[in-house]
């Protein structure tokens, strides 16, 4: 009795602690897993390195302008008082088909006209551009198309119409994006990253048959539309100025249809996001210092007169330019009040002289 007590006692605690250690294993598995997932979550694995697929790339060109951004002194106010850790250190590149000269360039852009209501025949302005002219909607206008890239732009002449100084109706702001919306729908002109983009609003008035800035709609007598690209990858797509869209109306505000847009801008060129390659980009650090020796494109300046301009945000988005151009490329972007500049993100040795 006294041996099967042992060997029981013994049983006992060989099921005891072998559940215990079965136990102990069961929760150091569990906090190695936890371990393991977080130390992944701090620790990503690296990107690939950056492939380069369309080798070097044309250096970004933006408009002349008299402003440089040497011209003013900058101070560093982001959050944390400093130039910014978390940014990409290499982006995607995507390409811009261009289009080529074709047959039928010419016969598309008739049509183009046609639905826009001008029968005459154009003056040919150059090998690319075309002048439609004539009463449309009884108002004296003109309409000129790049046949080649399709661009193309709107004036009708209101200033000889009284009736746009009254207005017969008040519209939202989502009522004058639609308006614009459909007129690009009827013209099979709306694409989805203009619609899924960013859209922005602003109030006019005439004075002295010219357009002035109203502080309010209700003393508005035209608004202006502006159309912008979506967001890629939740990487923002801005243009020459943050007022200036790919596309961009002038609407008047009048019931009838024929009175509402009477200017029209088109300069929208499409991203085939299939086709994309990944580049190293220089330093945010590299980038701060090209703002201040005047390497930067203003795109916004302040309206005062003020010099010193305190940098609140630093980002990275892709440059929308108003020609087109072989690729969408990366920029930094800096801003402050009322103030927004560009410098070029694509590491140097991938840039063409």
């Amino acid at each position: 009795m006294n041996q099967l007590s042992q060997v029981a006692s013994i049983s006992r605690k060989v099921i005891k602690y072998g559940s215990l250690t079965l136990v102990m294993m069961m929760i150091m598995r569990g906090m190695f897993g936890v371990a393991y997932k977080w130390w992944k979550i701090t620790h990503p694995d690296p990107p690939p390195p950056p492939d380069v697929g369309f080798g070097k790339l044309p250096k970004l060109q933006f408009p002349k302008t008299q402003v440089k951004s040497s011209d003013y002194s900058y101070q560093l106010e982001t959050p944390t008082g400093a130039l910014p850790t978390n940014l990409d250190k290499q982006i995607a590149v995507y390409f811009m088909p261009v289009k080529k000269p074709n047959l039928l360039a010419y016969d598309e852009a008739k049509n183009l006209a046609r639905q826009l209501n001008f029968i005459n025949e154009p003056l040919k302005l150059s090998e690319s551009k075309y002048q439609w002219t004539g009463q449309v909607d009884g108002l004296p206008s003109k309409l000129t198309i790049d046949i080649i890239t399709g661009a193309f732009k709107l004036e009708k002449k209101w200033q000889v119409d009284n009736s746009f100084l009254t207005p017969s109706m008040i519209i939202s702001q989502d009522k004058a994006v639609q308006i614009l919306k459909n007129q690009l729908s009827r013209l099979n002109l709306l694409v989805d990253d203009l619609d899924k983009g960013e859209s922005k609003v602003s109030f006019w008035k005439v004075k002295n048959n010219q357009l002035v800035p109203a502080i309010a709609l209700s003393k508005a007598q035209f608004v202006k539309v502006n159309l912008f690209r979506a967001a890629i990858q939740q990487i923002p797509v801005l243009t020459i100025s943050p007022d200036k869209g790919l596309v961009r109306a002038l609407i008047g505000l009048q019931k009838s249809e024929k009175k509402q847009i009477v200017d029209l801008e088109f300069k929208y060129f499409p991203v085939d996001k299939s086709q994309k390659a990944i580049y190293p980009l220089i330093g945010v650090s590299q980038a701060w210092q090209r703002l201040q020796a005047g390497k930067a494109y203003v795109a916004q300046k302040p309206q005062s007169s003020k010099k010193e301009i305190a940098i609140s945000n630093i980002y990275l988005a892709y440059y929308d330019a108003e020609e087109p151009q072989e690729f969408l490329q990366p920029i930094y972007v800096f801003e402050g009040e009322s103030f927004r500049a560009y410098v070029p993100a694509i590491a140097d040795e991938w840039v063409s002289e």
